[in-house]
C-alpha cells in the first residue's frame, strides 16, 4: 500500500489516529519525495506527521535503501525523548510495520525551518549553539551503552545513504585524497562509542520563538559522533560558500556549534573525536558538490575551491576550530 492525499484520512481513521467526528481539514507533502513520502495531516483536534519509506530513491540510477530505516528513527525518537526536553522533538504515535509507515506529532505551527532562515542571511548564533549542547547531551548520555549499540546495531541505511553516497563518490571523483576519505569511511564502520543522529543540519532543525525542534533520525546508528559534528560543519560552509558577502557569519555558525559542543561534550576520547570531526567535515563538504545527489554542483572553479578547503581539512595538523575556519575564510577570500 502507497499512501497518497486521498488514502490518508481513511488509514488515520483505521489506525484509530483519528477519533469518530474528527475531519481531515488539510494534507500536504512535504520534502522532495525522493527517499519517502511525507505528508502533514491537519485534522480538527491534531497535527500529525505521515512519512512512508520508498524502497529505492527516487532518481535515475539504482539506489536501493532498506526500508526498515523507519523503525530505527521510532527507537531514536524515543531513545532521545528520554534525554532531551519534550519541547525538542515530535511524539511517535504509529509505528506501521508492515507498510513502513512512521506517524508522528507535527513540529509547532510556526516552527521555521532553520535552512530557509540561514538562505535568507538571518543566522543566529544562538541555534548555533543550542544545536551544540543538544547534540553534546546526546553523545555524552548514549555513550558506551551496550542496551543502545544493540538496538541501534543496524547501519545499512547508514552505508546506503551516508557513507557510499558521499565517501564513496568522493574517493571515487578524487584520487588524489582517495585513500584518506576511504580510511575515514572505514573508521565511521569499525565499532561505535555512541548514538549518532546521522542527519544534524541546518534543514532538519527548526525554531519556535527561539528554541530548537529535531526531526529525520532515519540514518541514526550507534557509531562516531564524529561523523554529527562534521555533516553539520559541511552543510555550514557550503552555506559560507554560496553566500560570499556573509562568509564570516556562517564561518562563525560552525565554530559557535562546535564549541558549545566540545564544552558540554564529556565522555571519553571527545579530543580525539574532535580530530577526526575535522576530517569529516572535509570529506563532507566535499560530498555537497560531487556526492551521488549533490546539494550544489557548480562550476569547475567552484569544485576546485571546495576541493582545496576540503583537502587541507583532511590534513590540518590545526584543533581549534577557530584556526580551521579562519583557514578556510582566507581561502575563500583568496578564491
Amino acid at each position: 500500500m502507497t499512501l497518497d492525499e486521498k488514502s490518508l484520512a481513511g488509514y488515520l481513521k483505521r489506525k484509530k489516529l483519528t477519533g469518530e467526528g474528527e475531519g481531515v481539514l488539510d494534507v500536504r507533502q512535504v520534502g522532495d519525495g525522493l527517499k519517502n513520502l511525507v505528508y502533514v495531516v491537519v485534522t480538527t483536534e491534531q497535527r500529525l506527521v505521515v512519512k512512508q519509506a520508498h524502497w529505492r530513491v527516487q532518481v535515475k540510477q539504482r539506489w536501493w535503501t532498506d526500508r526498515k530505516r523507519l523503525f530505527a528513527e521510532k527507537s531514536c525518537i524515543e531513545t532521545l525523548a528520554n534525554i532531551l526536553p519534550p519541547q525538542v522533538l515530535p511524539e511517535v504515535l504509529l509505528e506501521d510495520r508492515t507498510n513502513f509507515v512512521l506517524v508522528t506529532t507535527a513540529p509547532p505551527r510556526d516552527a521555521t525551518v532553520w535552512a530557509d532562515e540561514l538562505d535568507r542571511g538571518r543566522i543566529d548564533l544562538q541555534i548555533a549553539s543550542q544545536a551544540g549542547e543538544l547534540l553534546a547531551a546526546v553523545h555524552n548520555q548514549t555513550a558506551e551503552m551496550s542496551d543502545l549499540e544493540t538496538l541501534f546495531k543496524e547501519t545499512k541505511p547508514f552505508e546506503q545513504l551516508r557513507v557510499e553516497p558521499l565517501y564513496g563518490q568522493v574517493a571515487s571523483a578524487f584520487p588524489e585524497i582517495r585513500t584518506a576519505v576511504t580510511a575515514q569511511a572505514r573508521a565511521l564502520m569499525e565499532g561505535g562509542r555512541c548514538l549518532v543522529l546521522g542527519d544534524l543540519r541546518p534543514r532538519n532543525i527548526l525554531i519556535d520563538h527561539g528554541e530548537l525542534y529535531l526531526v529525520d533520525f532515519a540514518t541514526a546508528h550507534f557509531g562516531q559522533p564524529s561523523f554529527d559534528l562534521g555533516f553539520y560543519a559541511g552543510d555550514m560552509c557550503l552555506k559560507a560558500m554560496l553566500n560570499h558577502p556573509q562568509k564570516a557569519a556562517y564561518l562563525e555558525a560552525i565554530n559557535v556549534f562546535w564549541g558549545a559542543y566540545t564544552r558540554t561534550a564529556e565522555y571519553e576520547g571527545t579530543a580525539e573525536v574532535g580530530k577526526a570531526a575535522v576530517r569529516d567535515f572535509g570529506c563532507l563538504l566535499l560530498a555537497q558538490v560531487c556526492g551521488r545527489r549533490p546539494v550544489y554542483e557548480g562550476d569547475e572553479a567552484f569544485r576546485d575551491l571546495a576541493f582545496r578547503i576540503s583537502q587541507n581539512l583532511l590534513s590540518t595538523e590545526a584543533e581549534k576550530i577557530e584556526d580551521i575556519t579562519e583557514s578556510i575564510n582566507r581561502t575563500l577570500i583568496d578564491g
